[in-house]
C-alpha cells in the first residue's frame, strides 16, 4: 500500500461488527485511507463527496453507500456539516463486490434495521435484538446492493494539466464558458489543451463541464428550497430547456422529480468515514 494511505483501525478488540455515528465538519481524513472492515455508509442529514483515487461522487438523502476493505477513499463534507451512521463487517462476514464503491438505494425496511443496530462493544453483538437486526440486514443487503443510484461520478484529476483545468470549472462553472477562457490561464492552444485533458480524464473538457454542472445542480435540488430555474441558471445554464435535456440525460429523470427522491434526516464527535 502506498506510503501516503493511512490505515485505520476502527474495530478493536478483535470485533467483527461496529457502528459508528457522528458528524463531519470538514472531511474525515485529509488524504485516503483505508480500514480492514467492509463499510455500509448513510449520510443522515447534509452532503458528502465520496473520494477515491478514480472518481469522485456524492452523498446524500436515500442513499447507501458499501465501501469494500481495504479501498483506499475519503469523505470531503460540501457545505453544512454532515451527521452520518457507519456498520463496519469483518470480510467473512459477508460476500459482496469489492472494487469499488457502490451507490444504492435501501428499501424502508433495510433503512430502519440500519438504524437500530448498535454495536460499539463486543458485548453489545450478544444482545439477541442486535443479532437478528444484523442476521437480517446483511440477509437482505446483497439484493438492496443492486437498486444501483446513477448519481454523477466525476473522474479524479489524473495530472497537472487536468487538475488545472477542472479547478477552472470549480470556480467559474456559473459563467459561459469557451476553450478561449481555459487558455488564458493554462498555456496551451485550444486544441493541445483539448487533446492532452481527453488523454488523460478519457471524457472532453465540455463532458467534465456538464457533468460539473449537472452534480452542482442536484446538490442545490436537495439540499435547497429554490426554482429549479433559478438553480439552473446559477449553475450556468442559459436555456432551461437544456439544462432539462442534460439534467435527464445524466439522471434519467427530470429535476424535480429528482428533488422529490431524496430526503434528509437530522443526526450529529468527528470520526473518519
Amino acid at each position: 500500500m502506498p506510503p501516503d494511505i493511512a490505515q485505520i483501525n476502527l474495530t478493536a478488540h478483535g470485533m467483527d461488527v461496529r457502528t459508528m455515528a457522528g458528524t463531519m465538519a470538514e472531511y474525515s481524513t485529509k488524504g485516503l485511507h483505508t480500514h480492514s472492515h467492509h463499510q455500509v455508509l448513510k449520510i443522515r442529514s447534509g452532503v458528502a463527496m465520496l473520494v477515491d483515487g478514480h472518481r469522485r461522487q456524492p452523498m446524500f438523502g436515500a442513499l447507501t453507500a458499501f465501501i469494500p476493505a481495504d479501498f483506499a477513499h475519503r469523505s470531503i463534507v460540501l457545505g453544512n456539516p454532515v451527521a452520518y451512521k457507519s456498520l463496519y463487517l469483518a470480510r467473512d462476514l459477508i460476500s459482496l463486490p469489492d472494487d469499488e464503491i457502490r451507490l444504492f438505494f435501501i428499501t424502508p425496511l433495510e433503512s430502519a434495521l440500519f438504524d437500530r443496530i448498535q454495536i460499539l462493544t463486543p458485548g453489545d453483538l450478544s444482545c439477541n435484538f442486535n443479532k437478528e437486526c444484523l442476521n437480517l440486514f446483511l440477509k437482505i443487503l446483497p439484493g438492496e446492493m443492486k437498486r444501483t443510484a446513477a448519481i454523477v461520478r466525476l473522474p479524479e484529476p489524473a495530472g497537472t494539466l487536468s487538475e488545472g483545468v477542472i479547478q477552472f470549472i470549480g470556480k467559474n462553472y456559473a459563467g459561459a464558458l469557451s476553450l478561449k477562457d481555459f487558455t488564458r490561464v493554462i498555456p496551451y492552444s485550444e486544441r493541445h489543451l483539448s487533446r492532452l485533458f481527453k488523454h488523460e480524464m478519457n471524457i472532453t473538457i465540455f463532458e467534465y463541464l456538464r457533468l460539473y454542472r449537472i452534480l452542482i445542480a442536484s446538490l442545490a435540488l436537495c439540499e435547497q428550497d429554490r426554482q429549479v430555474t433559478q438553480i439552473a441558471l446559477e449553475t450556468g445554464y442559459e436555456s432551461l430547456s437544456s439544462f432539462y435535456r442534460d439534467f435527464q440525460t445524466v439522471y434519467g429523470i427530470a429535476p424535480k422529480r429528482f428533488r422529490s427522491t431524496f430526503s434528509s434526516v437530522a443526526g450529529g464527535s468527528i470520526v473518519p468515514v
